[in-house]
């Protein structure tokens, strides 16, 4: 969850969080699992835009070899507090800043930008600096998430502070440019496209911007929440078939897998 939205939580006493991100944290790991490098050893994993660390903590659950560091530059001292001690289990590594990142001379074996470079207004030069940094080298895997398409822009982009949305053409040239070259691509999450297109038409047709909470106002319960996650999941996976037969269906959100060019 965004640190903006994680505010939201916390002023609302909300607890939890939203189905989505459960969805989206299953569907990551699934999308990685080719690419994904099985190692001996243990793996460093840089998860940079963590927020409240929800994924990265999911993460480290299913894969217990996992060294996890953290970044977010909406970290307070006090937060940085609280989620070393909410997170002690997984031993995690946390900065508020990714020059601050020291892996004592070690290569991050994968990198993880969910939800990140929409918000960076030079996302080219912002990803060509992150694949010279020391901890980078041509096996560490970036996956990104992003946002899809730039006609679906609203009120909770604008809100997040959101530059852009993408298509999966953007993404890659985007990445390409800045010197990563694109393993796999591809969207998920296409049922959600429908909702985002109905919001957009009913923000046009207000004349006053209804409030945004984002994903920190959601108290959908605990059955509904369930229901919300597995109708994400069933989503992802009937349209996976699709994918596999070389059928790409637009959806809400776009991902790529990278390496740094050699």
């Amino acid at each position: 969850m965004d640190i903006k939205e994680v505010n939201v939580s916390l002023s609302s006493g909300i607890t939890g969080n939203h189905p989505w991100e459960y969805a989206r944290a299953k569907v990551v790991m699934d999308i990685l699992k080719k690419y994904s490098p099985q190692l001996n050893r243990k793996k460093y994993v840089l998860d940079i835009g963590c927020g409240d660390l929800f994924f990265l903590n999911q993460y480290c659950k299913k894969n217990p070899s996992t060294l996890p560091v953290a970044v977010d530059t909406a970290f307070t001292g006090e937060m940085l507090q609280s989620l070393s001690k909410q997170y002690q289990s997984i031993n995690v590594s946390l900065y508020d800043q990714i020059d601050k990142v020291n892996l004592s001379g070690n290569q991050a074996d994968i990198i993880f930008l969910m939800d990140v470079i929409e918000h960076i207004n030079d996302d080219i030069d912002f990803l060509k600096e992150l694949s010279k940094k020391s901890f980078v080298n041509d096996d560490t895997v970036f996956l990104i998430t992003v946002p899809s398409f730039n006609n679906l822009y609203c009120s909770h982009d604008k809100w997040l502070g959101h530059y852009r949305r993408y298509n999966q053409k953007m993404l890659r040239d985007h990445s390409q440019k800045a010197g990563l070259k694109m393993l796999s691509s591809g969207y998920f999450f296409t049922t959600l496209i429908l909702p985002r297109l109905i919001q957009k038409w009913l923000e046009s047709a207000r004349k006053k911007e209804k409030e945004v909470t984002g994903i920190g106002g959601w108290n959908g319960g605990k059955v509904i929440s369930k229901a919300y996650e597995i109708f994400l999941l069933c989503d992802y996976y009937f349209f996976k078939v699709f994918k596999l037969l070389g059928i790409n269906f637009p959806g809400l959100s776009t991902y790529a897998i990278c390496k740094r060019q050699s």
